[in-house]
């Protein structure tokens, strides 16, 4: 029987947190933050608040996917903690949902990035991010270790990119004066405060996204007890630091009333500022360059969490062929070939469909965090068999660090139905499917899936 393959190592896992974390959301979020902030230390402040809940969450899932260090780690999470049914469903969101969601709409701002950097005679963006997805789908089905290279690549390339505008603006361009209060509406008192903050992580957290994306390759992990929890906390600390210091660089070159008026084109003045006018080129160069990555990263991890429940189900009474045709493995590659090409053709179906990245981010929110504040929850679940594993690493802070990561993101979930009902209620409705379906099969196998 031909199974997965341990071939990644922590360079590999880093780059994959990383390049699934870092896109094109630190070029412009600095802009669309300093509309939300009074202060410089404000946008300090959020940046690293943000980056502290995703640590949390981060720190608290290096103790459950090491527990399981299987392809779709998350999958098994779920199904050991809260039963079969929400591993099911979980999967069925990820597989129908998070998963095509995500690559589309990574794939969609990548086209919209070479349409501007070439011109009209581009063509359509959509037809650039079915060509990416296509490009990374080939690459993954050559096998596991050309996806981790292309991603340490990609992920050096991208760091590279931000460091040469960040290190340039403090070697070539002069700083401005310290600004103070700046010319937003005047405010005090906590509920500007609770304003702030909800607005401030609302426009960050984004940017944060992609963390969990390493455990669907779990299986794959060598040394996974030390290599996975390790990777994880490196890597998004390391994103966090990065952000900082970007944003340091933002501030030292334009005051905050600028940034504001800037928006979403602030990294480009920051170029102009350091390299001259020509640079605003490099930038978007350097931008579709973080977007790719991404990319690559999400098309590389999302297939494993569709194989995971395959596997599992794949001599069920019902649907067990068509399970069974997911979980193939290719001799040849040690890949989930089929996984691969169905997350592939799903995105695919979601770029033509959605076609801008505001619906596709709508669409995906809420389901995607609410699996992830139930897989974090997963860790008071299964402390007690963590803590029978010889050698288990157990997350710090315990229990402190998984709820405040839970007790945040659940506030943004209700901010973000409250503001986006119908994307929001398409994407919670096709995951609701998930249970009359996992229902179904459960029934044709007398109640008990096989394992």
């Amino acid at each position: 029987m031909t199974t997965l393959r341990r071939q990644l190592g922590l360079a590999a896992v880093m780059a994959v947190v990383m390049g699934d974390m870092l896109g094109s959301g630190i070029f412009f979020t600095p802009g669309e933050l300093a509309r939300v902030t009074e202060r410089p230390w404000q946008v300090y402040f959020i940046w690293s608040l943000c980056g502290l809940i995703v640590l949390c969450g981060a720190l608290t899932l290096g103790e459950l996917a090491s527990l399981f260090p299987r392809a779709g780690s998350t999958y098994h999470i779920m199904n050991e903690a809260f039963g079969p049914a929400w591993g099911f469903v979980k999967a069925w969101m990820e597989a129908w949902v998070s998963a095509p969601g995500s690559i589309a709409g990574i794939a969609i701002v990548f086209g919209e990035f070479v349409v501007s950097f070439l011109g009209d005679a581009a063509g359509p963006a959509p037809l650039w991010a079915i060509i990416a997805v296509a490009v990374f789908a080939g690459i993954n089905l050559m096998g596991v270790q050309w996806g981790g290279r292309a991603q340490i690549v990609l992920t050096t390339i991208k760091i590279t990119g931000v460091l040469v505008l960040v290190g340039g603006s403090f070697l070539l361009a002069e700083a401005v004066a310290p600004s103070g209060v700046t010319s937003s509406p005047a405010s005090s008192g906590l509920p500007a405060l609770l304003r702030f903050v909800g607005l401030g992580v609302a426009a960050v957290f984004f940017t944060y996204d992609g963390w969990t994306d390493v455990t669907h390759v779990a299986g794959e992990v060598d040394n996974p007890k030390k290599t996975l929890p390790l990777g994880l906390g490196l890597g998004v600390s390391g994103i966090m630091v990065l952000y900082l210091i970007v944003n340091y660089a933002f501030l030292r070159i334009m005051p905050l009333s600028v940034m504001r008026e800037q928006g979403a084109t602030a990294a480009t003045t920051l170029a102009a500022a350091t390299f001259g006018d020509a640079a605003g080129n490099a930038v978007s160069a350097f931008i579709m360059i973080s977007i790719f990555g991404a990319l690559g990263g999400l098309v590389m991890t999302a297939p494993r969490i569709v194989y995971a429940p395959a596997s599992q189900y794949k001599d069920s009474p019902r649907g067990g062929g068509m399970f069974s045709r997911i979980a193939y493995i290719s001799p040849k590659s040690g890949v989930p070939a089929n996984a691969i090409l169905f997350s592939a053709a799903l995105s695919v179906i979601a770029i033509l469909f959605f076609q801008t990245f505001d619906r596709l981010v709508s669409f995906i929110l809420v389901p995607l965090q609410l699996i992830n504040v139930a897989t974090v929850a997963a860790v008071f679940r299964l402390r007690r068999r963590a803590l029978e594993n010889p050698g288990q690493y157990l997350t710090p802070g315990y229990p402190v660090v998984p709820l405040v990561f839970i007790v945040v993101m659940t506030l943004l979930m209700v901010n973000a139905a409250v503001y986006n009902p119908l994307d929001t209620f398409l994407g919670v409705g096709i995951t609701a499917l998930g249970l009359p379906v996992y229902l179904w099969i459960a029934r044709g196998s007398a109640g008990s899936p096989n394992k």
